[in-house]
């Protein structure tokens, strides 16, 4: 047989600061568990829903992927209610889902993290701007 299914989950590939990769690989060892289910796991407690944390017996974990800009990318296997949390989230702040599992993550860790917002997402915000200058409320 195969392993017992996790339920509906969702990858998020998140790109974090080396700092808290660290942290994360730290955890899930100790855990014994996959780092992309340690990561669901911290997600979906960070956005307030229950979840027992994730155990195993898994033994060696990977170093995360490097990026271009100096972050460390792992993959995490949200929970879909979570998920869909973390998607409300990226498109009120105007940021990628990966982003908002960085900033839960470092901020778990204490590590600085700086969200980066979308150019869509700046450009819609200087538009909304002009025309509230251009449109002004009339009594």
């Amino acid at each position: 047989m195969g392993r017992r299914a996790k339920g509906d989950r969702h990858k998020i590939v998140s790109s974090m600061p080396p700092t808290a990769a660290d942290h994360v690989k730290a955890e899930a060892t100790a855990l014994g568990c996959y780092i992309g289910d340690y990561l669901g796991w911290l997600v979906t407690t960070k956005v307030g829903i229950p979840m027992d944390p994730p155990i195993g017996e898994v033994r060696e974990h990977p170093d995360p992927a490097p990026t271009n800009d100096g972050r460390a990318r792992y993959s995490a296997m949200v929970p879909r209610a979570a998920a869909d949390e973390v998607v409300e989230m990226a498109d009120a702040v105007g940021t990628t889902m990966g982003d908002i599992v960085a900033g839960l993550v470092s901020e778990h860790f204490g590590v600085p993290f700086t969200v980066r917002v979308k150019k869509k997402a700046l450009r819609a915000r200087q538009m909304a701007g002009e025309a509230g200058e251009q449109l002004p409320m009339t009594g």
